[in-house]
């Protein structure tokens, strides 16, 4: 099922922490500061009972709705009771009901049914402090556990057997917001653990159920930006140009995850466990990054579609990232990927298949790269009708330069490394036209290739003739090195059109 990505920032909103405000700390200037934040991003806003003591203001059937523009669908909940208490100290203390409903509905992007399902926001026991200083105002808070559990999922008027729970265990934080044009934010989130459980059973086949679960401990997350005043998180772009942007990094300690199916004619079992790992990302007028990683990750799969009780694999590091401009600009700008796979291992039981004497060296596998740019986008790629209006030929962004840092794949005893630069004429009148026409230089090394390519064939594996073949291409684009079983190349690209191979012309 498909869930409209412009509901979530809303309805995470509510899911178990207090709503950001901007006002100085009393309880009635913090509500007003509430609504006229609600109001700025189009929700609708309604108040059963307001009752007022002492120094406390309390709220009863507080209703919040709001409609998604083009069909998107709408948000309702109704929070029971919201608390402000002035704490005599110069902050406010805010209490929300331990738990309420958040009703979502829609149409699913892809099959045109609509859909509806209920969020029940559990927090028993949390409590927020308001302070401020200055222009700035800051929330902590704190509760034994946070969860949002899925209930109710009916999809084109037939309800789904899915159960979905998320709970960040022993949650705590802060929310700090400056005012000015536009409004910054600094946001900090810690728990012991973060736990994601999901179980049902497939629509199509009742018989088969499924089961997911996922723990990732000491988990500790921090976001900084500015908040535009443009309604519903709708309009990336306009909200870019109002200087919009967005940094958040996420870091965790062990994780576990298991997925689980069973059905009649089929049973599969994975678990993974990794070490500890981080994520991060940002978005603003200047680019998108996202990124991440982890160490000692180990996998085992199982199912009876596998011929063997259990097959493994592990690596001690993994990282990934990529960045690209996010906008569309007469200038060029900086993007980049970044992709590494440390000493990847799989099981004896995997090298068996292809292997069972053990003749290939069984050293751990890496692939490492690291490739830069600048580039620049033609259209606006946050537009969903952009694919539609694109003609067959036509390309949503050029690239003008780009450089291979880092090439290195290393697996079975023998190992590839290499690097280069191209620069690319976007004219639509160069060699290669009306295609971008690179020109540059790539510099290539590959040792233990020989080697790999004899043990293939005395393991049955490469016929000889094939072998012979793959020798005569190296001897082509490679010339010998300066160690043992080494091949080296230089690969030039003309603006002409021209390709040689150390200084030999194969194009």
């Amino acid at each position: 099922m498909f869930v409209s990505p412009r509901s979530l920032p809303l309805a995470a909103l509510l899911a178990g922490t207090a709503l950001p405000a901007s006002a100085d700390i009393s309880p009635a200037e913090v509500w007003a500061d509430w609504q006229r934040t609600l109001s700025t991003y189009g929700t609708t806003v309604a108040v059963g009972s307001e009752e007022r003591s002492g120094d406390t203001l309390t709220l009863r059937n507080l209703d919040l709705s709001y409609s998604f523009p083009e069909n998107g669908g709408s948000f309702a909940t109704t929070i029971p009771e919201l608390v402000f208490e002035d704490r005599g100290d110069g902050t406010v203390e805010i209490q929300i009901s331990p738990e309420f409903d958040i009703d979502l509905t829609g149409i699913d992007a892809e099959t045109g049914m609509p859909f509806a399902f209920t969020l029940v926001s559990r927090q028993p026991g949390l409590v927020t402090i308001a302070s401020r200083e200055g222009d700035t105002t800051r929330y902590d808070y704190i509760g034994a556990d946070v969860s949002a559990v899925v209930d109710g999922i009916d999809v084109d008027g037939e309800e789904l057997d899915f159960d979905i729970e998320v709970t960040l265990a022993g949650a705590s934080g802060s929310y700090e917001l400056t005012e000015g044009t536009p409004r910054t934010f600094v946001s900090r989130t810690a728990g012991e653990a973060l736990i994601i459980g999901f179980d049902g059973t497939d629509p199509a086949d009742p018989a088969a159920t499924f089961e997911i679960d996922l723990t990732i401990n000491d988990v500790e997350g921090e976001g900084s930006g500015t908040v535009t005043a443009l309604s519903g998180f709708t309009d990336m772009s306009a909200m870019l140009s109002e200087g919009f942007d967005s940094e958040w990094e996420l870091t965790h300690g062990e994780a576990d995850y298991t997925i689980m199916a069973d059905s009649p004619s089929e049973v599969f079992n994975m678990t993974t466990t990794s070490g500890s790992g981080s994520f991060f990302g940002s978005i603003s007028p200047d680019g998108l990054v996202y990124g991440g990683g982890n160490s000692d990750l180990t996998v085992a799969l199982a199912g009876s579609e596998i011929p063997f009780p259990q097959l493994t694999f592990s690596m001690a590091e993994t990282e990934f990232e990529f960045a690209i401009p996010s906008v569309p600009s007469e200038e060029v700008s900086d993007f980049g990927v970044l992709l590494r796979l440390v000493d990847l291992e799989v099981s004896d039981a995997i090298w068996g298949i292809f292997d069972p004497t053990g003749q290939l060296p069984r050293d751990p596998a890496t692939l490492v790269l690291d490739i830069v740019g600048k580039g620049r986008w033609l259209v606006d790629i946050f537009d969903p009708d952009v694919a539609d209006d694109l003609e067959a030929d036509e390309a949503p962004g050029e690239i003008e330069s780009l450089t291979i840092e880092s090439l290195a794949l290393s697996a079975a005893g023998a190992e590839l490394t290499g690097s280069g630069e191209f620069e690319f004429d976007n004219s639509g009148n160069g060699a290669f036209a009306p295609a971008p026409s690179p020109s540059g230089v790539a510099n290539l090394e590959l040792t233990g290739a020989n080697a790999l390519l004899d043990t293939l064939v005395s393991m049955g594996l490469m016929p000889e003739e094939q072998a012979m073949g793959a020798r005569m291409m190296l001897g082509l684009f490679a010339r010998p090195g300066n160690g043992p079983d080494t091949l080296v190349s230089t690969i030039e690209v003309g603006s002409d059109g021209s390709i040689s191979a150390n200084g030999q012309r194969i194009r």
